[in-house]
């Protein structure tokens, strides 16, 4: 069994609150046969914090098109032989976090940096987190009742 494509993978969109502000997981349903896949032992997780000017720290329209964009470039660079799976997206207060598991850390770096060289400098930073249980997802399909 191969893992699908992320732009034709089931995704589901939970809402919570987060302080009296909302919390948007998007996440794929498609990945609980691969958890604790060997071939994706690490977790990337790629932060975008904004200014959330209106109330409910979500982006505006234009934050969110460039992150769509962003997302898009990404996915085309990383998706395409599965270097690295996106999982899922957080969204709140001001913050929008990608979650990927990949498995080779020095391509996966070198492929992002190729794509983003078509963005003026953005405001993201990079972490690279040991998850080979991939127990962050687990806990979104927790959450999620997945």
């Amino acid at each position: 069994m191969k893992i699908a494509a992320a732009n034709s993978a089931p995704w589901n969109i939970a809402e919570s609150d987060n302080g009296g502000m909302p919390r948007l997981i998007r996440y794929r349903t498609d990945l609980v046969p691969f958890i604790a896949s060997s071939d994706y032992p690490q977790r990337l997780v790629i932060i975008w914090e904004y200014d959330a000017d209106n109330l409910n720290g979500m982006p505006s329209t234009e934050q969110s098109e460039t992150m769509k964009c962003f997302e898009d470039a990404l996915d085309a660079t990383l998706d395409s032989d599965r270097i690295a799976v996106l999982a899922f997206v957080l969204t709140c207060n001001g913050s929008r976090e990608w979650h990927y598991y990949i498995n080779r850390v020095e391509e996966v770096g070198l492929r992002i940096n190729t794509a983003l060289s078509q963005f003026p400098k953005l405001p993201i930073h990079l972490q690279v987190e040991n998850d080979p249980e991939w127990e962050q997802i687990s806990l979104v399909y927790q959450i999620c009742s997945v």
